[in-house]
């Protein structure tokens, strides 16, 4: 018969700064991507070792969505565009859209004329 182990997780579990080699300390960044330069923060420990935080994690991971926009690395897929005679649309394929719900919303993040990032909420 299994045990079952029950824990909770300080809401602050995912907080800095962190516990390391004493307390790790607030540290700017700078990264490039392309022509763009992109501030950010970590949590450095004296050791070296370097942390981030929940925000911070979502931060950078739009980063390196960023990178990999910029440098085609990105899964793409073509797709024809649509015009109802005032505006233009297109379809999302059912095998990205089936998790959609109706009520759904989409959040439309412009790049440049050319490039977009659309978040579906």
């Amino acid at each position: 018969m299994a045990k079952k182990i029950i824990f909770k997780i300080d809401k602050k579990a995912f907080s800095g700064p962190f516990k390391c080699h004493g307390e790790t300390k607030l540290v700017k960044k700078k990264i490039s991507v392309g022509e763009n330069l992109f501030s950010y923060s970590i949590w450095k420990c004296k050791c070296g070792k370097e942390y981030l935080d929940t925000n911070q994690a979502k931060q950078m991971e739009a980063i390196w969505i960023f990178e990999k926009m910029v440098t085609d690395e990105l899964i793409g897929m073509e797709r024809s565009l649509n015009h109802d005679g005032k505006m233009f649309f297109l379809r999302f394929p059912m095998e990205l859209s089936s998790h959609f719900k109706k009520g759904n919303k989409a959040e439309i993040k412009v790049v440049d004329s050319k490039r977009f990032l659309v978040e579906i909420k």
